[in-house]
């Protein structure tokens, strides 16, 4: 894949919220849980998407439905009264609200205000258990079980907005999350998903190593066998859409191949390029040529020249021209113990998985450190 690509800024480390969450204080799917218990006389809250409550929630309405819109409101900085009635002081912090989240401030709350609202109140009011409370979550998903979702996702290294909304980089960051426990990658966050999310190990792949930690070879490899099946995808793993490393949709940009229409606008995966930054990426903790293709690699200051008889596990091979003119790139993965062939792992083209096979020679190679 020949594209420039963007600069992804490097991924900060946190192992300790998966396991912290099981431990607090949860919200429910359907109501925040206020720092305080609503007045006696308040109506009982309802959760603002739910059927019972208007599409548009405005003042002048008094029902549950406005108690638990006051809940969340208070929860996110507002000081009123909660009281089940819409007045003048819930129509200025509803207002507050939205200009601070970059809504129209109307004063009614609509879908996007309760979507954003939901997620605020969630993030400042603890998590809810996404195994207890949560059904199964994918794209167009929305509301306080996908903010705790991309909470925990950021403490493992990602770097989602947590709005609520389960957009492409929320789907990318689950499907590299499951990528690394061996799950089906399919971004949908299912029973066994939430499991390896709340597990006690849950961090300890899937997270780049601290910059200037020598390259171990083994952890390089191993982050390349965890995209084992991934599809191939024209320009698919180099950020694109700002996602980083892993899979990601592609580009049609540039696209020649034989299946057509172009998947790669639809499909996530990695190409050549994309699989080795990857395995760079998780396994030694800094991204060659910061997502460029094959040539920007070779000249990545990580990379050393090294003749093919002095090749190593870990070491990367780039077919071209000549060192610097290049088009593929294969990961070396030393010699299979169990047939003693030489093997490296490679992402080779549209309609093809990525794949442990027999090495090919003939190319460029290079050694890979800090």
């Amino acid at each position: 894949m020949r594209t420039l690509l963007p600069a992804r800024r490097r991924l900060s480390l946190g192992l300790a919220l998966a396991a912290a969450l099981t431990g607090l204080g949860a919200l429910t799917a359907s109501a925040a849980t206020a720092s305080a218990a609503p007045a006696a006389t308040a109506p009982s809250p309802i959760a603002l998407t739910s059927s019972a409550c208007p599409a548009d929630i405005r003042q002048g309405e008094s029902d549950g439905c406005v108690t638990q819109l006051q809940l969340e409101l208070d929860r996110t900085g507002a000081t009123i009264a909660v009281d089940g009635r819409f007045g003048a002081a819930t129509l200025t912090a509803v207002r507050v609200f939205q200009t601070a989240h970059a809504l129209v401030a109307d004063g009614i709350v609509g879908p996007a205000t309760k979507a954003a609202l939901d997620a605020a109140a969630a993030a400042a009011s603890g998590t809810v258990d996404l195994r207890t409370q949560c059904g199964d979550l994918r794209t167009g998903a929305s509301g306080p079980c996908v903010s705790t979702l991309q909470t925990m996702l950021n403490a493992l290294g990602a770097r989602l907005t947590v709005d609520g909304q389960f957009g492409p980089a929320t789907d990318t960051a689950v499907r590299d999350f499951q990528a690394f426990h061996g799950l089906a990658i399919d971004g949908v966050v299912g029973q066994g998903t939430k499991a390896a999310l709340y597990s006690g190990n849950a961090g300890s792949t899937g997270t780049p190593p601290p910059p200037g930690t020598p390259v171990d070879p083994a952890k390089v490899l191993a982050a390349a066998k965890a995209f084992l099946g991934v599809p191939y995808v024209w320009g698919g793993g180099h950020s694109l859409r700002g996602e980083g490393p892993g899979p990601s949709l592609g580009t049609c940009d540039g696209y020649t191949g034989s299946i057509q229409p172009c998947p790669a606008d639809t499909t996530a995966g990695v190409d050549c390029s994309g699989l080795v930054r990857a395995a760079y990426w998780f396994g030694a903790g800094f991204d060659l040529a910061n997502g460029g293709d094959t040539n920007q690699q070779t000249l990545d200051r990580h990379l050393t020249p090294v003749t093919e008889s002095q090749r190593r596990p870990g070491d990367l091979e780039y077919f071209g021209t000549d060192a610097h003119t290049t088009t593929h790139v294969v990961l070396y993965a030393g010699t299979d113990p169990a047939t003693g062939a030489d093997m490296m792992y490679e992402a080779k083209e549209t309609g093809t998985d990525v794949h442990y096979v027999g090495l090919r020679t003939g190319g460029f190679w290079y050694h890979v450190t800090a």
